[in-house]
């Protein structure tokens, strides 16, 4: 299965949804994206994440 394009605009998104407080691994994110397998990649692409990103 080939990574989309935008898979980091994905993750940055439903990372975005999370309320304040509330804890989500990077499994769960995968999950919501759509590439269940891919939560290293979640990982990596929260690594770059643009500024103002609440996810650390």
């Amino acid at each position: 299965m080939r990574m989309p394009e935008n898979f980091d605009a994905e993750v940055y998104a439903v990372v975005a949804e999370i309320p304040a407080g509330r804890v989500v691994s990077y499994k769960q994110i995968a999950r919501l994206v759509g590439m269940p397998d891919h939560a290293r990649r979640v990982g990596r692409a929260l690594a770059e994440a643009p500024a103002g990103l609440p996810c650390h």
